[in-house]
Order: C-alpha cells, then sequence, then structure tokens
C-alpha cells in the first residue's frame, strides 16, 4: 500500500468522523459515551441483579469490554463497507482496499479516546503504571492485526455471498461470549483452555487483565501465535483485496 493510498484512507476516516460527530449534539463526546452505557448495563446485569461479580470485577469486566469493543465495531463496518458504499463506488474509481480501511481506521482512532480514559482507571484501579505496561504497544499491534485481517477478509466475502452476514453477526456472538470477557479463562481446565485459545480475543483479553490489571508481563509465546494468525491475516485481505478489485465492484452494481 503506497503513502498516497494511505493518506487518503487517513483522510476518509477524519471526514467520516467529523461528519458523525456534526450530526449529533454531544459531538465527540458521545463517542466515550456509548462504550460507557454499553459497559455500564453489563455491569448493572452481572454484578447488581445476577450478583455474579465480587472483589475486582469492575476492572475485569471494563478490561474486557473496552478491547472487544475495539475488535468487533470495526469488524462489522469494514466487512459491509464495500457493499454500504456501492453509489460511490459507481460514480468513481478507488481501490476497494480503502473502504475496509477507512472503517477500521476511524474505528480505532474512536477508540483510543476510551482506551486513554481506561489507562487513567486502570492507574487508579490497580497498583499504577508498572514495567508491563511496555508490552501494551504489543498487544495493540497484534489486534489491530487481528481486526486489519478479518475485515479485509469479510469486505472481500460479503459483497460476494451477502448471506454469510447472518453467520458472521452470530459468529461474532459466539467470540464475545468466548472470550472470557465474563470469567476467567485461565480457571479453566487446560483442554477448555486450549479450545478457548482459538479465539484470539480470549488470548488478547486475558493478556490486556495480565499487564494493565495485574503488573504482569504477558505470555509472549501466547502472543506470537495470535500475532503471527493475524499478520498472515491482514496479508491474505489485503491481497484478495488487490487481486479482486475491479470485480468486487460488480457485485454493488
Amino acid at each position: 500500500m503506497n503513502t498516497r493510498i494511505g493518506k487518503l484512507i487517513l483522510h476518509r476516516a477524519y471526514l467520516d468522523l467529523k461528519a458523525e460527530a456534526s450530526q449529533n449534539y454531544m459531538g465527540i463526546a458521545w463517542w466515550v459515551l456509548e462504550p460507557l452505557m454499553y459497559m455500564v448495563a453489563f455491569y448493572a446485569i452481572f454484578e447488581i441483579f445476577l450478583q455474579r461479580g465480587g472483589p475486582g470485577f469492575v476492572g475485569f469486566l471494563l478490561c474486557g469490554l473496552v478491547f472487544w469493543r475495539w475488535f468487533d465495531a470495526p469488524v462489522k463496518r469494514a466487512g459491509n463497507s464495500i457493499l454500504g458504499n456501492g453509489t460511490l463506488i459507481n460514480q468513481i474509481y478507488l481501490p476497494k482496499l480503502v473502504f475496509p480501511l477507512t472503517e477500521i481506521a476511524g474505528g480505532s482512532l474512536r477508540f483510543g479516546i476510551v482506551l486513554v480514559l481506561f489507562l487513567v482507571f486502570a492507574a487508579f484501579y490497580s497498583d499504577g503504571p508498572t514495567l508491563a505496561w511496555l508490552a501494551l504497544p504489543a498487544l495493540l499491534l497484534t489486534q489491530l492485526l487481528v481486526i486489519v485481517g478479518i475485515g479485509c477478509l469479510l469486505s472481500v466475502l460479503i459483497p460476494q455471498y451477502p448471506d454469510i452476514r447472518k453467520f458472521v453477526e452470530n459468529a461474532l456472538l459466539l467470540m464475545f461470549y468466548m472470550s472470557g470477557i465474563f470469567f476467567d479463562t485461565s480457571r479453566l481446565g487446560e483442554e477448555i483452555q486450549r479450545w478457548l485459545n482459538l479465539n484470539p480475543m480470549a488470548v488478547l483479553i486475558r493478556e490486556y487483565r495480565n499487564i494493565l490489571l495485574y503488573g504482569e508481563w504477558p505470555n509472549w509465546e501466547s502472543l506470537a501465535g495470535v500475532f503471527v494468525s493475524g499478520l498472515i491475516l491482514s496479508l491474505l485481505g489485503l491481497y484478495l483485496l488487490r487481486r479482486l478489485d475491479k470485480k468486487l465492484a460488480h457485485y454493488v452494481n
């Protein structure tokens, strides 16, 4: 991907975010309030009504939800980005990879604001920033690769097979409940853990908690496996977007 396309993606992401903010009275503040309301709802369900929490449950839950939201929203929007921009695609030529990457860039910029607030919370909630926090960029890069890989692959598949959107929605829902957001995967049996670790978000959320809440270094071996998987998916997704660039335009006519 050359510099010109990279600048185009960032510019489109900026314009989309600017337009989105101008449509709401609360503007950018809504990007914080929306995930906050989402997290409060789950906290109320599990801690207050079901009473399934316990000491440290607030930080445990919020850490899972914050990083899941960064995965879930951009992947869905990237997957539907080419179909959703059919009118523009029929009017002017743009490389098709621009559309999913714009959605991922926009979602990541929104997440950046939430991440800063969560890091402040984590610093007060735990013993403050520790040396283990230096591993955070490695986790963020790994998750970004996973998002780009899955988002780009879905953006190729959905225009050709629109019916798979229902499958994707249910698959993401299954991943959500199997990510360990509401439970500690490390307390389960080894066999169950091996199955859960097939879900990259289960590994990432566990390592985010180790770093930010418990001040522990991540399991580099597990993280490396997710990193390599994300890199392969990203390269495959970008390759297919380039290879099928002209063909994908026919599916949105």
